[in-house]
């Protein structure tokens, strides 16, 4: 079957708990890979250019794309999970172009503590190279002059910060293309303190049976490397791409998530963003919350305590 639901971003933002609480309904099937990335081509083309040679993406052609559906029988919802969609200038299109009645699911955190969140995230996975989260966001400009690139990034713009938090024009592109009722917004802070409610608010959005109800699990929890030179190892972009040729990627996938994490990882408090920097970043991106709660019609000013920011 064609995949007729996207959700398309962001990271570090609970979709990896909605797309496996989604996965558990009758209803709905959910791609056993999480994030094919198959419709972000200005990334795959990024990638090649940074590397010389495709590293990453494995799934380019639409053949293969859709062969992680084949399981996929007598359902009314067909889904993957590919959390850079939105971020990509040409998803949305090719989205579109590809299914133009699909659903498309959009989750937001406030701007500084996702940005704080994906910086640690990149730094675990080994993609940034710069552990100081103010100066990872200072050299934005000499990675854009392809200066000071992280060696294992899977694109390079995914360090560019500063553009990962442009809601507007990354929430206009799906606005533009798809009707209304094809779009379900979801405020990440909302979705984890009353992930039930919300999830049932999907499940109507989706118009499948609202009343089901998953084994919820707990929505980004915060992990910690607690061998960093094993887990430099594992992520080796060569060692995982030599596991990737001898072994299928769902078997990856689950070592991953099942064995190397639980071995590698262990759950620890979160780390806290300095008031000073939260207040900084807050102050710099006041203007596009100011513009998304307009687009959307909703506070996120107050939602998100931007609107009694000291000057």
């Amino acid at each position: 079957m064609k995949p007729n639901l996207f959700i398309v971003g962001q990271p570090k933002s609970g979709t990896t708990a909605l797309h496996q609480f989604l996965g558990q309904h009758p209803e709905i099937y959910m791609s056993s890979i999480k994030e094919p990335h198959f419709f972000c081509a200005d990334f795959h083309l990024e990638s090649d250019r940074a590397y010389g040679k495709q590293r990453f993406y494995d799934f380019r052609s639409e053949s293969a794309y859709l062969q992680l559906f084949s399981k996929a029988k007598n359902v009314k919802i067909v889904g993957e999970s590919s959390t850079n969609y939105l971020y990509s200038q040409v998803a949305a299109e090719k989205i579109y172009n590809f299914n133009p009645d699909a659903k498309i699911i959009i989750v937001l955190r406030e701007p500084a503590q996702f940005l704080y969140s994906l910086h640690s995230h990149y730094v675990k996975f080994t993609e940034e190279n710069e552990p100081d989260f103010l100066t990872a966001l200072a050299l934005e400009t000499k990675r854009q002059q392809e200066e000071a690139l992280s060696p294992r990034v899977t694109s390079p713009s995914y360090l560019y910060y500063s553009q990962r938090v442009q809601y507007y024009q990354q929430l206009k592109r799906y606005r533009d293309r798809f009707k209304p009722e094809q779009i379900k917004v979801i405020i990440f802070e909302e979705f984890k303190s009353a992930n039930e409610r919300i999830f049932r608010e999907i499940l109507e959005f989706l118009g499948v049976e609202s009343n089901f109800t998953p084994e919820y699990a707990a929505i980004n929890v915060n992990k910690e490397v607690k061998f960093k030179a094993i887990n430099n190892l594992i992520n080796n972009p060569v060692a995982k791409s030599i596991s990737k040729n001898l072994l299928s990627q769902e078997f990856n996938d689950f070592v991953r998530d099942n064995i190397v994490e639980k071995l590698l990882w262990h759950q620890a408090p979160k780390a806290t963003m300095p008031e000073e920097i939260k207040l900084q970043l807050k102050q710099q991106y006041q203007p596009e919350v100011a513009k998304i709660s307009d687009l959307l019609q909703l506070d996120l000013l107050s939602k998100w305590g931007y609107n009694n920011l000291p000057s």
